[in-house]
């Protein structure tokens, strides 16, 4: 059984205090339910370091938002996997249309960070999804994205990423994808990797939804057996909001870890 997976992703907002104050209150608003579901926290980069020792002893785990395809070296305002590590992440997103729209990212670039981020130990957080007006082509996007962000993976490192199926016209408005879309694209993105990879692989694989989630969406978004957790932005910066979103998903996958 996949452990279900809650992500938020804080973009360019939170300063040090605020996110110290967020791990505070947040950690004691969802209790036990870490032990339930994996919890990811991506903040900005200055915030980074502080948020890392203050959950030291706290299975909550911290993502980069961004990486460089380099190692390291003369690359100004850049930031290596390398460095992520040792600031204590654990994860990075990679393929987020804002970086695609703003910054240039390919396909190729993203499969050039997600190796990068390999190589160093990190594990990625995908982000794939049709473009603006691919609604009805979303199969045919998908299956193209993944066949280029993820040459060179085998199937040991395709259990150990994470895949946000996040579609383009989804990210800041006011409602998500509809449920039976996000189950269709979720579906077909598992159905994709099992064909690639292999059935055990892609069984393993956590695959979530991320686009305007609220509380109001999640248990609706949670219906289909591939979606297994979702990530927030706006709501994920607001602590009984996301840890709402943290109850729902414990509430529609009922993962019980071992020994309880």
């Amino acid at each position: 059984m996949r452990k279900p997976l809650a992500l938020t992703n804080w973009k360019m907002e939170m300063t040090v205090a605020r996110s110290l104050a967020f791990v505070r209150d947040f950690q004691a608003a969802i209790g036990d339910l870490a032990q339930e579901v994996d919890i990811i926290l991506c903040p900005p980069y200055t915030a980074l370091y502080p948020m890392a020792q203050a959950l030291k002893d706290s299975p909550i785990a911290l993502g980069g938002q961004n990486v460089s395809t380099a190692p390291g070296g003369a690359y100004t305002g850049e930031i290596s996997a390398a460095l992520l590590a040792d600031v204590g992440c654990r994860w990075v997103l990679l393929g987020h249309w804002e970086v695609r729209r703003h910054f240039g990212d390919t396909d190729e670039t993203v499969n050039l960070k997600l190796r990068a981020a390999q190589s160093a130990g990190l594990r990625p957080i995908l982000l794939v999804g049709e473009a603006k007006g691919e609604q009805g082509r979303f199969r045919e996007a998908l299956a193209a994205q993944l066949h280029q962000v993820l040459e060179g993976c085998d199937a040991r490192q395709i259990e150990e990423m994470v895949v946000v199926y996040e579609p383009e016209w989804t990210i800041n408005v006011e409602e998500p994808a509809s449920p039976e879309h996000v189950g269709a694209g979720c579906g077909f993105i598992r159905k994709w990797l099992a064909k690639r990879y292999g059935a055990p692989a892609a069984q393993a694989v956590r695959i979530i939804y991320g686009g305007s989630v609220t509380p109001a969406h999640a248990l609706d978004l949670l219906r289909s057996p591939d979606v297994d957790g979702l990530g927030a932005g706006r709501k994920g910066r607001q602590v009984e909001a996301f840890a709402e979103i943290v109850r729902l998903i414990a509430a529609a996958k009922r993962f019980k870890p071992a020994g309880r």
